[in-house]
């Protein structure tokens, strides 16, 4: 399966992660617009976060089902994501948009980069 990747709903940037670490985000699973779920920590590349031990949290949801939501065409459903520097308690209902440069940044700077000790700036 691809990395996924999104647009922060608050400061329209990119979550970044280089799939071994990655940005603090809220992560928010919304079926017909209402959370279902939400995840918080760094971002996986995989539409997850990683737990103290840097392994992926998956969702309670069955992974095909997530996987449904996050490609149908109503915006109400799929993963709303909002970087943890941003996040002001706001719970969205509508999905993000997927990010363009695939959360490697604006000149693909964490392209093939598997640092697993890289340390990502808050942004604000």
């Amino acid at each position: 399966m691809g990395c996924f990747s999104f647009i922060c709903k608050r400061c329209g940037k990119g979550i970044l992660s280089n799939s071994f670490r990655g940005e603090r985000v809220e992560l928010f699973l919304l079926k017909n617009g209402k959370v279902v779920e939400q995840m918080s920590g760094e971002y996986d590349s995989y539409g997850r976060v990683f737990d103290s031990k840097m392994e992926s949290i998956e969702w309670e949801m069955d992974r095909d089902d997530v996987c449904d939501l996050m490609f149908d065409e109503d915006r109400s459903n799929g993963v709303a994501a909002i970087h943890s520097s941003c996040w002001e308690s706001e719970i969205p209902c509508e999905r993000s948009y997927n990010d363009p440069d695939q959360g490697w940044g604006k000149d693909g700077e964490l392209f093939n980069n598997s640092n697993k000790d890289l340390e990502f700036n808050e942004r604000r």
